[in-house]
């Protein structure tokens, strides 16, 4: 397994502040979610845990080694990201882009192996992208590209999976397609999955663990039914909710919500 700890992170970007002395140690084998407000700082914490970003203060560290100290390569084989908004310069088949996954487990100009190549079947078979892998990724709906993606993120092979926002754009039968496939590989593979959500109740469901954000900091974390109450609710998302749990899960859920203190046009919501 791999531990990957944040420890005193600070982040700036454009000189402004975006992180805040954040410490955080990943579950490792279990499914955590980041939710917050928009522009709390939640992909830019996995862009730091990636190294797409650099931490101005404080350090990420795998396996107690600062990630600084770690050739790319070796950050690849640990950590892979799949980012938010996926765009590709150029139009590719769908197998080739999965087999892009591999090249930090080759060497210099060395081509794919037949373990290279098993790997990359596994991936597409696992997601189900694998009846499609003749076709190009511009042929593929919204639903089928993201399999793509997440077989990308498989075949890479890193104990550490980090998926920003994987169900943006999706309709509900593909969000909760998407999730169910994460879920399952992480049953499956106990690989470490961190996830940024939107949608609360997708991360209660979906999560071993919650980390709540608030304006570059961490207000709170740990399972959901010790995470979810009406006064975090009313702190970070500024709203009243009904929470109740699910007979099934044991989980809460969010069955009602509305405005907490806000008003709109003259009409003022909440008390």
């Amino acid at each position: 397994m791999t531990s990957v700890a944040l420890k005193d992170i600070k982040v700036e970007l454009n000189d402004r502040a975006i992180l805040h002395n954040i410490n955080m140690e990943l579950m490792e084998g279990r499914v955590t979610t980041i939710i917050g407000p928009n522009g709390c700082g939640k992909s830019t914490m996995l862009k730091t845990i990636s190294r797409i970003i650099s931490a101005k203060e404080g350090g990420v560290y795998i396996n107690d080694i600062n990630i600084r100290q770690m050739k790319s390569k070796e950050v690849a084989k640990k950590v892979s990201i799949l980012s938010q908004r996926n765009k590709l310069q150029y139009d590719v088949k769908v197998e080739d882009l999965v087999s892009f996954s591999r090249y930090p487990h080759l060497k210099r100009f060395q081509s794919l192996k037949e373990h290279d190549i098993e790997i990359i079947n596994w991936a597409m078979r696992e997601t189900g992208a694998d009846e499609f892998r003749k076709r190009m990724m511009s042929e593929l709906s919204g639903g089928q590209a993201q399999r793509v993606w997440i077989s990308l993120l498989l075949a890479q092979e890193a104990d550490v999976l980090l998926l920003d926002e994987p169900t943006t754009y999706l309709d509900i039968h593909h969000q909760l397609e998407t999730l169910n496939i994460v879920k399952e590989l992480n049953e499956q593979s106990h690989q470490t999955v961190v996830m940024v959500l939107h949608d609360i109740n997708h991360a209660i469901k979906y999560s071993d663990n919650l980390v709540v954000m608030k304006d570059g900091d961490i207000i709170t974390s740990g399972h959901p039914a010790e995470v979810l109450t009406n006064e975090i609710l009313n702190d970070v998302f500024n709203i009243n909710g009904k929470i109740s749990i699910d007979p099934i899960t044991k989980k809460p859920i969010l069955a009602d919500y509305d405005l907490f203190c806000e008003t709109v046009k003259g009409v003022k919501y909440g008390s």
